[in-house]
């Protein structure tokens, strides 16, 4: 995932979890809004492993204004 689209997807849960993270300074906020897409990747990451049973699959995250596509790479060597 590029450095601009992890930002586009932080700036999205920042936008969901507004009220929820308000307390917080805006450098905590943000550093929360990494902590979290950090995770999300890494569990649909693993999620996605599981399902298939096939470690060499890759996902990927592109985001736009308004929707999230996950895009799954099957590539294989052999």
């Amino acid at each position: 995932m590029s450095y601009k689209e992890r930002k586009d997807l932080a700036g999205k849960m920042a936008k969901v979890f507004k009220t929820d993270t308000r307390m917080l300074s805006k450098e905590m906020q943000r550093i929360l809004m990494d902590d979290l897409v950090t995770a999300f990747l890494n569990r649909l990451n693993v999620l996605t492993l599981v399902e298939n049973s096939e470690p060499e699959n890759d996902l990927a995250i592109r985001c736009s204004d308004d929707a999230f596509e996950l895009i799954r790479n099957r590539s294989r060597q052999g």
